[in-house]
């Protein structure tokens, strides 16, 4: 009888562990969204509001004072370009690593690997020297070309990864059509690296989206994404919790989109080799 029930007792050890995470990470966003609809007075009652009269005033505050929508583009624009750039370059260096016999390709990728080791806040001040000399200071340039060579190691590290998987054998058969090296790039390894592609595109994305030192340093006044501009709700009355709260419910929804429309080609970019025929 002992034995019969084992495994439903592991099963549900397993299913209430899974839960415990998922709430674990779940419980700051729901206490954001939920926060971003509370009063101000709700906000600092000095025991929890459980229950409450939702206002958009932290809303009207964040519309009508800090121009999100302006940032809210600016954002897009840095996002939405870093990701095309760092795909374009990233793809044709991941093919080459992946299929070429190239003289110390272990070392590349290595060299490659150890430059996403650096934290940005150690190269602030020599780029925003760099920036000042060549005239990209306080314009988006600025920003798409950073993020693109702060994100374009992880791209070509993950895309590498992917063509390894794809067999040889598609490569030949596109050289004996007669295709070049980048005709068979083109024609027979991008149509089968989409769901790698999209999947190494939403996290690059993510991580422009979600960029915060070099914004905050190199770019200011109406050119700041939106990131930066939560600082706003530090003043000299105190923090702006309801607006700082809205304005983090206008940053988590355009990647929350994102990441569910594209959910299936990320599964199918995470799966895709982990089982070899």
């Amino acid at each position: 009888m002992a034995e019969r029930r084992r495994p439903y007792l592991r099963e549900g050890a397993h299913i209430a562990a899974n839960v415990a995470v998922v709430a674990l990470f779940l419980f700051p966003l729901a206490w954001m969204i939920i926060g971003a609809f509370k009063s101000q007075a709700d906000l600092l009652s000095p025991s929890p509001v459980w229950f409450f009269t939702p206002t958009l005033e932290h809303w009207h505050f964040i519309l009508d004072n800090w121009n999100v929508e302006r940032h809210l583009v600016n954002s897009l624009i840095v996002s939405v370009m870093t990701t095309v750039l760092t795909l374009t370059l990233g793809l044709p260096a991941a093919y080459a690593l992946a299929r070429f016999p190239i003289r110390g390709k272990d070392a590349i990728t290595f060299e490659i690997l150890s430059l996403k080791m650096i934290p940005p806040i150690a190269a602030v001040v020599p780029l925003f020297v760099l920036s000042r000399q060549t005239g990209l200071y306080n314009t988006l340039t600025v920003l798409i070309l950073l993020n693109t060579a702060f994100q374009l190691p992880f791209a070509i590290l993950v895309l590498k990864s992917f063509i390894e998987e794809i067999p040889r054998e598609i490569d030949e058969a596109a050289t004996v059509d007669g295709c070049r090296p980048f005709g068979v790039l083109w024609r027979a390894i991008l149509p089968l690296s989409v769901p790698g592609m999209i999947c190494c595109a939403v996290f690059v994305f993510i991580f422009s989206w979600n960029e915060f030192m070099i914004a905050n340093t190199l770019v200011g006044g109406d050119l700041r994404p939106l990131p930066p501009i939560v600082g706003l709700a530090l003043t000299h009355r105190g923090i702006l919790w309801g607006p700082a709260l809205a304005l983090g419910v206008v940053v988590l929804v355009p990647v929350f989109a994102l990441t569910f429309s594209l959910s299936r080609y990320m599964a199918r970019g995470l799966t895709f080799g982990a089982v070899k025929g």
